[in-house]
């Protein structure tokens, strides 16, 4: 079996055997000549196979070769050995690849762990950042920028009541339930969004590797404020009254953090990149700025740029307008204050129509730098790598190129199969078991405590 270089053209012998659909002018390929059917055979998706042929060469024992194999494929490799596997490796690639984003290189980049052997594997982390990873993603794609948008402006109308004369009473249990529930994707994620699209981090695992936590801590605290507020057993009036004005603060800022964040993400704007312990503090705080000056930039149909972005800024900032002017009647907020008619809203009409109006100006002229995404087929046709938001540093070698274990590696699969149904029956069991003690039990008291003969 002969093997051309990947880079050289095909011999010109070869060209009458080429496919007629095999355009030379527009691709790369490698040739290869089959000894049973006597033909070369061009391909080309010939990155996988070459690094399948260096893995397995005999040479390559310590994996030496993959690795500058990869390097030749213009691929970054971060490579941690099997007794230097720690959490200050992993923050230090975490920090290199957030700032490798940031000065804005291709994310041709992997994580590699190097066995006692010298077999190399994905190092991806399951610390349960695979499950934040699927509901941030999941988010992202309903996010309402709308709903986030008109929340903020109708919340707003609450905080005027706190100075009525004839005294007022804000439900905060409807707007825990409000938040809560009905805004669940506007609400959620803001310190991950921060941390993804303004900080630059490379992936969802390294947010839990930089923020040693997968929790959604705003959204939590907020809510549990706006609980809290609601128990008039354990806080007082004022208790009450304090803690319902900073629930409400900490969630319309939470919902601008969030259009924010993504509006610095469709901007395309440099991001701050990791290594200083003020920057996920800053990264917020920048997004909630943002929030307030570009709203409607963080709406996904913005990402159509040109006239249609134009568009559909005025219609909804129309749209917010009307909802805002309409949740200004009486019979509207008694279903969260109750005495609004004791509240003057005009300083908050005054000031949410000023800011409508200034956002709608800034958001278009931001639209107009907005380029219309068109869709093109991918340049790398033949990918090595794939994204994953496990891996610390966002992508891995496409299987099965690279490959790791799953399970008990020393047990085939009938082995482990036998193992789980008895470790799953004898489970079931010893519950079954100590029920039956338990019956068994009260039954000999029962027995006990009355004589025989009697009826019960």
């Amino acid at each position: 079996m002969a093997e051309l270089d990947p880079i050289s053209p095909p011999p010109p012998n070869a060209a009458q055997d080429v496919d007629e659909d095999l355009d030379a002018s527009t691709h790369s390929y490698v040739c290869k000549f089959n000894n049973t059917s006597q033909r070369w055979e061009c391909s080309t998706e010939y990155k996988k196979d070459v690094l399948q042929d260096v893995i397995n060469s005999h040479d390559n024992k310590d994996g030496r070769r993959t690795i500058d194999q990869l390097k030749d494929f213009g691929i970054t490799v971060y490579l941690t050995e099997h007794n230097n596997i720690n959490y200050p490796i992993l923050k230090k690639v975490v920090e290199h690849a957030s700032k490798s984003k940031t000065s804005g290189c291709q994310n041709q980049r992997c994580f590699l762990y190097r066995d006692q052997n010298g077999r190399l594997y994905n190092l991806t982390l399951k610390n349960g950042c695979g499950g934040l990873a699927g509901s941030w993603m999941s988010g992202n794609t309903s996010f309402s920028g709308l709903q986030a948008l008109v929340a903020m402006t109708v919340l707003s109308r609450v905080l005027p009541c706190y100075n009525a004369s004839g005294g007022s009473y804000i439900y905060p249990g409807y707007l825990g339930i409000i938040i809560g529930i009905i805004l669940t994707e506007e609400i959620s994620n803001a310190w991950l969004n921060c941390s993804m699209f303004v900080t630059g981090t490379p992936s969802v695992a390294a947010h839990t590797i930089i923020s040693n936590s997968d929790s959604d801590w705003p959204r939590k605290l907020s809510l549990f404020i706006l609980t809290l507020a609601g128990l008039s057993d354990f806080v007082d009036a004022d208790g009450q009254t304090y803690l319902t004005l900073i629930g409400i603060v900490m969630s319309i800022s939470i919902l601008a953090a969030n259009l924010g964040s993504r509006a610095w993400n469709f901007m395309n704007w440099k991001t701050l990149g990791q290594g200083r312990f003020y920057v996920p503090v800053l990264s917020y705080s920048l997004s909630v700025i943002t929030g307030l000056l570009f709203p409607y930039i963080g709406f996904g149909r913005i990402q159509a740029g040109g006239k249609s972005a134009i568009l559909m800024i005025c219609w909804n900032a129309l749209l917010v307008a009307v909802i805002f002017v309409f949740s200004g009647i009486e019979k509207v907020q008694k279903f969260l204050v109750n005495g609004s008619e004791t509240c003057n809203q005009d300083i908050a009409n005054i000031t949410v129509g000023i800011w409508i109006a200034l956002t709608s100006i800034t958001c278009i002229i931001a639209a107009r730098k907005i380029k219309p995404v068109v869709p093109s087929p991918s340049d790398d046709t033949d990918p090595i790598l794939i994204e994953d938001q496990t891996s610390p540093v966002g992508y891995k070698v496409i299987d099965p190129v690279l490959f790791g274990g799953n399970g008990f590696a020393s047990l085939n699969t009938k082995t482990t199969t036998a193992l789980g149904l008895f470790v799953g029956i004898g489970a079931g069991a010893m519950v079954v078991t100590s029920g039956g003690q338990a019956y068994t039990s009260s039954s000999i008291v029962l027995e006990t405590a009355l004589p025989r003969g009697s009826n019960f």
